[in-house]
């Protein structure tokens, strides 16, 4: 059983029954005290991101909100006369990968008695959040930026949540959900390390399937929760001894937002004030990721890297994919650009980790290939 939470920066300790997200000292949370995972979990439990509960560090009675989240996919396909591995994680209830974090945050929210939450997203997140809400019986607001996909938004109303839509960038419905949450639990993928711990499922059901020919692996990276739990999964692997070696993990952005990117180029332990442009995927156009110092951390220590993509990259590997029977958003089409650019050493057997579902971006590739 987990003990809490602990300041990034100030090592400040929470209890887990305060209804935080972030330090007073302006500092992400670390759950305090999370165990390495038994290898019991690897042996006659259901497949499913609840195979592995003890890593999750929740409260013992905490009971899942649960809809058959996990235990998606690797597929093998031949791109530019190379192999790769895709892992089709947008196969969840909700169509993307945030479905591994929001069923973990949300036992928390339920455990914990809270009725009333917000959230902010651009899309994917706010679907996940808004679905498992509704499965935990919690009412649910998320805040959106006005340009999100009509199908996004549709998606979280059909799941009982109030959406706001807020002009401008992603970052001004980032502000508007903080502003909110001074009367609601703010849930945010962005800052809440339960909504990280759910993502750490990923690597454990990667080092199953495939054990250690993963040898590099390929993610989108917008606030970079995902890529922060692919490490923290293969980390907890390596310290327990169950695997020999980390993946070397390499963080895809698009050009027309690299926070991360630029920062990685430069040497920088946060995220960088880089200006930013409209893209195509939106998923990834996090201006000022709150995690970026623990994301940048990941990279370097897994011997990683960083590659920004154009929209026009993301939309020839969007056609790619397609006509090999995958459809999938722009957000995890940037992965298969990314492959293209790196070094070819990276390339042959490299997992790629696609995020979300096609048919919420439909409405978005209709005005590119009708």
């Amino acid at each position: 059983m987990t003990t809490g939470y602990r300041c990034s920066l100030c090592n400040r300790t929470y209890r887990i029954e305060e209804r935080v997200f972030c330090c007073g000292c302006g500092g992400y949370l670390e759950v305090a005290g999370a165990p390495l995972l038994g290898k019991e979990a690897f042996r006659s439990r259901v497949r499913g991101i609840w195979r592995y509960r003890e890593a999750f560090g929740l409260p013992e009675d905490a009971v899942p909100v649960s809809m058959g989240e996990g235990n998606t996919p690797v597929v093998e396909r031949r791109f530019d006369g190379v192999s790769c591995r895709l892992k089709l994680d947008y196969m969840q209830p909700t169509g993307s990968f945030k479905d591994r974090g929001a069923s973990v945050l949300l036992t928390l929210v339920r455990h914990l008695g809270i009725t009333d939450i917000c959230e902010d997203s651009s899309g994917n997140a706010g679907a996940a959040v808004s679905a498992y809400a509704a499965a935990a019986g919690v009412r649910c607001t998320v805040f959106v930026p006005a340009y999100t996909p009509t199908g996004k938004i549709t998606q979280m109303r059909m799941y009982g949540a109030a959406v706001v839509k807020v002009p401008g960038k992603r970052q001004d419905a980032n502000d508007a959900a903080l502003q909110h949450a001074q009367n609601l639990f703010y849930t945010s993928h962005l800052w809440h390390p339960y909504f990280v711990m759910g993502l750490k499922s990923a690597a454990y059901e990667l080092w199953e399937e495939c054990g250690e020919s993963v040898e590099t692996l390929f993610v989108p990276v917008g606030s970079g929760g995902f890529l922060e739990g692919l490490f923290s999964g293969f980390d907890s692997l390596f310290r327990a001894g169950y695997a020999a070696k980390l993946p070397k993990l390499i963080g895809v952005q698009a050009s027309a937002c690299t926070p991360i990117h630029t920062a990685f180029t430069t040497h920088l332990d946060g995220y960088a004030d880089v200006s930013v442009g409209t893209t195509v995927a939106e998923g990834i156009a996090v201006q000022r990721p709150p995690r970026a110092a623990a994301v940048l951390g990941a990279i370097r220590a897994s011997g990683g890297y960083t590659i920004a993509v154009e929209d026009g990259e993301i939309l020839d590997a969007a056609r790619t994919l397609s006509e090999s029977g995958i459809y999938v958003e722009p957000t995890s089409a940037s992965v298969i650009a990314a492959w293209r650019k790196a070094d070819k050493n990276d390339k042959e057997g490299a997992v790629l980790v696609l995020t979300g579902s096609g048919l919420k971006a439909t409405d978005r590739y209709s005005g590119y290939f009708s």
